[in-house]
């Protein structure tokens, strides 16, 4: 009888399993432009989330290449590039200089979202 309790429990955990591989996804990082430019004033205003700043910078976004050119540029502010040092640490994530730089980057993705086209679903 136990053998047979234990059976029904491991199958019900198994078919569960399976249940959940075959009909979930895998998870993905899709940030939408108005979400990154939030993110972006967040920061350019010293009250942005650290974990949620360095899985913007970490993560590639292969859905949107303007949006990626975007992350690119705040990745060049984080970690220096040929004309500027890496920005300095502040009381939040960065200094006064990074804070800048990063609403300059936060002004070119608002313009990219003003040229974006409208749509309406009916």
């Amino acid at each position: 009888m136990e053998f047979v309790a234990i059976f029904l429990v491991t199958l019900l955990i198994v078919g569960g399993l399976a249940v959940a591989l075959v009909f979930g996804r895998a998870p993905t990082y899709r940030p939408s432009r108005k979400d990154t430019l939030q993110l972006l004033k967040d920061v350019a205003s010293n009250q942005g989330n650290e974990g949620a700043w360095q899985l913007f910078l970490g993560m590639p976004i292969p859905h949107d290449p303007d949006l990626e050119e975007i992350r690119q540029l705040c990745v060049a502010v984080d970690e220096g590039d040929d004309e500027h040092p890496p920005a300095v640490p502040g009381l939040n994530i960065y200094g006064r200089d990074g804070r800048e730089r990063i609403g300059k980057v936060a002004e070119k993705l608002e313009i990219l979202i003003a040229k974006e086209p409208s749509y309406k679903e009916f």
